[in-house]
């Protein structure tokens, strides 16, 4: 139990470091909760600091998830709390406690913890992901509809229980973070998404 907890702090707060944040100030001296959409994520980022800064804060989100979760991993192997710990480093993101627990919407993060969970159910997104999203250029469309669509295939990959109801829960959670875009999108005002040359 202690562990656990341990562990679970440890990872929410690698999550929680703001990446688009300390970018966007530290390289062009912008605040991205006052530019754009107002997030800290990595769709701003692309957005606002322009295509270069947007892979990075991508890569370092997907990292953020990713590495705490694959090397604990094999400390808790068949251990049915694993995969709940791997919840902290998203949760970290969305609430870090360095903003005033105002954070990004988990979307990249929560692709690092798939990748280091489940490769085959990392692919399974990705694909969708790009199929919706060159499709529509909304990014919040896209991810939305790969996570509605996560639970199923993982059900049909024959995932556990307790995998099938991470990622059930995991999808509920991101899409209350993508609260203001589904607002945007039933008023038609959802922005595409067009990367800056720089």
């Amino acid at each position: 139990m202690t562990s656990d907890l341990l562990f679970f702090g440890l990872f929410f707060l690698i999550g929680s470091l703001p990446t688009a944040f300390l970018v966007g100030k530290i390289t062009q001296g912008k605040d991205l909760r006052t530019l754009g959409s107002g997030n800290i994520g990595a769709t701003n980022a692309f957005r606002v600091l322009g295509k270069k800064a947007g892979f990075f804060v991508f890569a370092v989100d997907l990292a953020k998830g990713f590495l705490p979760v694959f090397l604990a991993k094999s400390l808790y192997t068949g251990h049915e709390n694993f995969t709940w710990l791997a919840a902290a480093p998203i949760l970290g993101h969305i609430f870090t406690p360095f903003l005033g627990f105002k954070g990004g919407k988990g979307v990249a993060t929560g692709a690092g913890v798939l990748l280091a969970l489940r490769v085959d159910l990392f692919i399974f997104s990705l694909g969708v992901w790009a199929l919706i999203f060159l499709s529509f250029r909304v990014a919040s469309i896209a991810s939305l509809i790969a996570l509605s669509l996560l639970p199923i295939w993982a059900w049909v990959r024959g995932c556990s229980a307790s995998e099938v109801l991470f990622l059930v829960t995991l999808a509920v959670l991101i899409t209350w973070t993508h609260r203001s875009n589904l607002e945007r999108l039933l008023k038609r005002k959802e922005g595409t998404l067009r990367f800056k040359s720089k």
